[in-house]
């Protein structure tokens, strides 16, 4: 365990945990929100399932397959 810290690190330590607090339950209502919106999208029938497509890379040419010697 650390024993001997300086009072200025404790206290950025403790500043910055309370921002962490402070963001993680801003974060925590924003969900709450996404959530409640898209609650209300599945009563109503508004959610609709994009198409999936799939794409492939383009072939190399063969030229460039070729082994150099």
């Amino acid at each position: 365990m650390l024993t001997s810290i300086p009072s200025a690190t404790l206290r950025q330590l403790v500043k910055l945990s309370e921002r962490k607090d402070a963001l993680l339950a801003k974060v925590q209502r924003i969900d709450r929100q996404i959530a409640a919106i898209q609650r209300r999208a599945i009563s109503a029938g508004q959610i609709q399932k994009a198409p999936v497509t799939v794409s492939r890379a383009p072939r190399m040419k063969k030229s460039r397959l070729k082994r150099r010697s």
